[in-house]
């Protein structure tokens, strides 16, 4: 095989990865490899039935796409293994608020450092009044997550440590923890290889203790 023969097949790879399912709009959806997976669902809408209930029924002609988040990954994967589900709904909520709040204060520019000496407005609420509130309490989710460490370089042995000796392991914390899993999407075996850890059930196990823990904070529990 030619290497241009290679190249052909890697692009081949890349685009059926990006490309829109059948039942979607594709003249809506552009194809996208970076998109990553995906989850189908028919959109919903709710209808008052003849005999005044509520119910309902789908709504338009094609299915719709969301890119799974942490969260996705994880119960797709439990399920495939008849696992327990490995977060409570609780849990989810609170995860997927401080993604939300993480990228619209991200795409706004501000810092949190920039919150501490500002003040509401006393008119309706404008943008940026909406701003200030996502991150006021973006900095209070971030309190509760803490400087702690999640993963500690000293507390493990290094057998249990770097999947390979060209690998170091560094320390995992909670605060890198909690943004790569619910705002960035990875799964905890690959915040664990990012940082030169093995993805050995063991490791998996505690990160995922920590990552609940810290979501309970964030919860107010």
């Amino acid at each position: 095989m030619t290497q241009a023969d290679r190249d052909k097949v890697l692009r081949d790879l890349i685009d059926r990865r990006g490309a829109v399912p059948l039942i979607c709009d594709r003249e809506q959806i552009p194809a996208a490899p970076a998109r990553g997976p995906v989850l189908l669902f028919h959109p919903r809408q709710a209808v008052i039935t003849d005999t005044g209930n509520v119910a309902t029924e789908r709504t338009g002609r094609f299915a719709a796409m969301q890119v799974q988040d942490g969260f996705h990954k994880a119960q797709v994967h439990a399920r495939s293994r008849k696992q327990p589900e490995p977060f409570t709904p609780g849990q989810v909520n609170i995860g997927r608020e401080y993604a939300a709040l993480f990228h619209r204060c991200e795409s706004s520019g501000m810092k949190l450092s920039q919150i501490g000496g500002a003040g509401g407005g006393s008119g309706a609420l404008g943008v940026s009044e909406a701003v200030l509130a996502d991150m006021q309490r973006l900095a209070w989710l971030t309190k509760r997550i803490g400087g702690g460490v999640a993963l500690t370089i000293r507390r493990v042995r290094p057998s249990k440590r770097a999947g390979s000796a060209a690998s170091k392991a560094r320390n995992v914390t909670s605060m890198r923890l909690v943004e790569d899993f619910c705002a960035h999407g990875e799964t905890i075996s690959a915040i664990l290889r990012a940082h030169g850890w093995s993805d050995y059930t063991g490791n998996k196990k505690l990160l995922h203790a920590v990552l609940c823990a810290n979501l309970n904070r964030m919860s107010g529990h």
